[in-house]
């Protein structure tokens, strides 16, 4: 095909949060009601007192340059729409909460302590995204949350999410909180169970410790939340997740690509050196092997300094994401910010991180999309 298939391997959805109580089961929304009502004071106070993410300057450009494209959240027509005019054919989505529709009790980030809320809460989403994604199926790849303090319900929705189309794999949370870390024997049954299914586990920025509530606090978020995303990497690594289960997919998305050649040489180094020898045992690859076996980064909003690095971490190891309908995201703007990242690098590896890598590993059929990558993909020549 003459244009370019791209395929967002970082996109976020979820319906407004009240709809949510629709999908939980019935036992759960009396609770549901009182946590809206928590939730929709959280957003007025952070609204009202500055204590969001994002400056209240950058807030109102991107509300007028979205032109309220960001309902495509939720709004199945809007979301075609605004991701076609991006040059996006294909998706892979994870959950929401930006725009007062965070899935109850759980989602990217969660204070919420009671593990039964946090596991309806991640039923309900994901019931509602597998209506979302049967829309549109093959170009939507949605991931299922999952909770892991109850390990034999996290299989059992593990194989529902399979079982109702949600084929893009798993969202684990980044930190364990009380729990073991993700190197102990009893997460075992998850990974064999993704690996069986072919369902790629996922970590997704957005994970720190909690808050102390002082002004700085915002700033070691934004300065922390990629490296707790990192951690489940090299706790899988070292303890033989990989090893063990050598058909499992691993993907960190949201959480930048330039660091991994420097860890990369970093454990390399440890494995190899002597006075480690230890480490090495019952771990047949180095590293930097398991990587380039099985891993995958999320490259969302990818820098012209993470392109040129991409030997470094494995041109077939990189899938691009526009983080729709986020405001750190490139839409709507996702075309001209191609070419700054983009421009003058080779088309056969433009292709690949793009869209080639996402459709080989969450099973895009590239024949099925090519009527509508010729339709609105952009041209192979802008790069």
């Amino acid at each position: 095909m003459d244009r370019i298939m791209m395929i967002s391997a970082d996109t976020h959805g979820g319906c407004p949060s009240e709809q949510y109580r629709d999908y939980l089961d019935p036992q759960y929304r009396d609770r549901f009601d009182g946590w809206l009502v928590q939730m929709k004071e959280m957003y007025q106070r952070m609204s009202q007192g500055g204590g969001g993410l994002f400056s209240e300057d950058s807030m109102e450009e991107f509300q007028r340059e979205s032109q309220g494209g960001r309902i495509g959240a939720w709004d199945n027509d809007r979301r075609i729409q605004e991701l076609e005019s991006d040059g996006v054919i294909g998706e892979i989505i994870f959950p929401d909460g930006s725009f007062n529709n965070a899935p109850p009790w759980t989602g990217l980030i969660s204070f919420e302590k009671d593990p039964e809320l946090r596991i309806a809460g991640a039923r309900a989403h994901n019931r509602w995204l597998a209506e979302f994604c049967a829309k549109l199926p093959q170009r939507r790849a949605g991931l299922a949350l999952i909770e892991i303090d109850d390990i034999e319900n996290a299989v059992q929705e593990i194989k529902t999410a399979k079982d109702s189309g949600l084929r893009g794999g798993i969202l684990i949370p980044g930190l364990t909180s009380d729990l073991p870390g993700y190197n102990h024997p009893r997460y075992e049954p998850i990974w064999a169970t993704c690996e069986e299914l072919g369902m790629p586990v996922h970590t997704h920025g957005g994970a720190t410790p909690g808050f102390d509530g002082l002004p700085s606090s915002m700033a070691i978020f934004v300065t922390e939340t990629s490296w707790y995303s990192h951690r489940p990497f090299w706790f899988l690594l070292w303890s033989g997740v990989f090893e063990r289960h050598p058909k499992l997919t691993f993907v960190l998305t949201e959480q930048s690509a330039c660091w991994i050649p420097d860890t990369l040489f970093h454990l390399d180094q440890r494995y190899d050196s002597p006075m480690f020898m230890n480490l090495r045992k019952g771990l047949s690859l180095k590293p930097s092997e398991y990587w380039a076996r099985q891993c995958y980064v999320g490259a969302s909003m990818m820098s012209r300094h993470e392109s040129e690095m991409r030997h470094e971490i494995g041109v077939d190891r990189i899938m691009w994401g526009s983080d729709y309908p986020h405001l750190e995201g490139t839409w709507p703007h996702t075309r001209q910010k191609l070419q700054g990242a983009f421009k003058g690098i080779p088309e056969a590896e433009v292709r690949l991180m793009l869209g080639e890598n996402a459709a080989r590993v969450y099973n895009f059929d590239a024949q099925e999309l090519a009527a509508d990558v010729e339709r609105v993909g952009p041209e192979a020549d802008v790069f």
